[in-house]
């Protein structure tokens, strides 16, 4: 599926600039799998996230210029390398990575001015925020610089299943059937994506998953190579026309509009905030009062390890401390003790909304059924876990107690 090397279709400094870019894209796809698996608090992910700006910025400009020497050299992939047809669908695949990269970039800043947060690109320099926060401004914008990212996955796993057809009938995989670098890239981001979904609950499973991905990949193309033994299809006289090329954009775009499908998909997570809210000042995001005494509990040592991995996926979608912005979830400060979808100006999903007007309150026991399987206790509640409904008995007591010692203790109250 790898295919000889290309050297024609593209002059060197397409070439260059394609290898930066295809590069800069794995280092950054890479980072975006590391980022949410790591601490929020840590310094290691505040580095990380620094390096996500600097490749982000990279990736803008390395994209643009590819962008301007595709056009001025009209095309990437020498005319006599595949098909016409199958050339412009690869074409295609291509420009819609580029595009998605270039328009995903603005984004992703505009998502953290909007939080508040200034950009610090690998610790180099400082882009202060322009504007302030804004909770709408950071949802959309954070909703479409993920789904672009997603969207990008899915043209990589088309391309990779397209790569495996011209390579089987023509010769021609990854290496040389694609502008320089794309193939490279196309295989790591499905490996990436690959390990991503299987390693919300624990590491070990994304890393099998993506080893026996790989090796699939490998074994089809040493099985096309020996079967074939050198023999392909002609390239010549196989045009595509109108039909085909407006069916392979039509293609493309499908793609592309599924993958900006994806961060509901995945997290129900939409781009608009729509649901029912309990009118407050603005700057109210938590509950002021505490209702519910709970007792402090030492993290134990399953709580600290095992116990964390799961626990974090909350802290990805809810802020636990007061005066703290929502997120995705609503801030759970205070939380035991109050009626569900109580927390001002979240705007929740009618279900829990309505669970709440009918006297569900979060305590050790709705909690542990909620998070067992929170479609099961509240149909149509729009919260889902990213690393499934937690039903072990030993990581409901490890989330339930790291919940209270983060939303129901303040500065100060935590015994040593």
């Amino acid at each position: 599926m790898t295919g000889g090397a290309a050297t024609s279709g593209e002059s060197a400094r397409a070439r260059l600039v394609g290898w930066a870019f295809c590069l800069a894209l794995i280092a950054h796809s890479f980072l975006i799998v590391v980022l949410p698996r790591l601490d929020k608090e840590s310094a290691v992910r505040d580095l990380a996230r620094s390096w996500h700006y600097a490749i982000g910025i990279a990736l803008l400009v390395f994209g643009v210029w590819r962008l301007w020497l595709w056009w001025r050299e009209r095309g990437a992939i020498a005319p006599d390398i595949l098909p016409p047809a199958a050339r412009f669908w690869h074409h295609a695949l291509c420009l819609g990575v580029l595009l998605l990269v270039v328009v995903g970039g603005p984004l992703g800043f505009l998502y953290g001015w909007t939080e508040g947060r200034a950009i610090n690109p690998a610790g180099l320099f400082t882009i202060p925020a322009p504007i302030g926060k804004d909770h709408v401004v950071w949802k959309f914008t954070g909703y479409f610089h993920s789904a672009s990212a997603n969207a990008t996955v899915l043209l990589a796993l088309a391309a990779l299943v397209s790569a495996g057809y011209t390579y089987a009938r023509y010769g021609k995989g990854l290496l040389s059937a694609f502008p320089a670098g794309f193939g490279l890239l196309f295989l790591v981001r499905s490996a990436l994506f690959i390990y991503a979904i299987n390693s919300f609950a624990a590491r070990e499973p994304g890393y099998i998953a993506a080893a026996i991905f790989l090796a699939i990949c490998a074994a089809f193309w040493l099985a096309v190579r020996a079967l074939r033994k050198g023999r392909f299809a002609a390239t010549e006289g196989k045009r595509g026309g109108i039909v085909w090329n407006t069916g392979a954009l039509a293609g493309v775009v499908a793609v592309v509009g599924f993958g900006l499908t994806m961060p509901y998909l995945l997290f129900r997570v939409t781009p608009f905030s729509s649901g029912v809210v309990v009118e407050a000042d603005p700057s109210i995001t938590w509950h002021r009062e505490r209702v519910a005494q709970v007792d402090w509990a030492p993290p134990t040592q399953f709580q600290l390890t095992t116990g964390q991995e799961t626990y974090k996926w909350c802290k990805f979608c809810h802020t636990m401390e007061p005066g703290e912005a929502h997120l995705v979830g609503p801030n759970l400060a205070n939380i035991f003790g109050q009626r569900a979808g109580t927390v001002p100006n979240f705007p929740y999903s009618p279900a829990l909304a309505e669970a709440g007007a009918n006297g569900l309150v979060w305590n050790e026991e709705t909690i542990r059924q909620y998070i067992g399987g929170p479609d099961e206790f509240v149909p149509g509640t729009s919260m889902m876990i990213s690393s499934g409904p937690v039903t072990d008995p030993a990581l409901q007591d490890a989330v339930i107690a790291s919940l209270k010692r983060d939303t129901m203790f303040a500065e100060g109250e935590q015994p040593e």
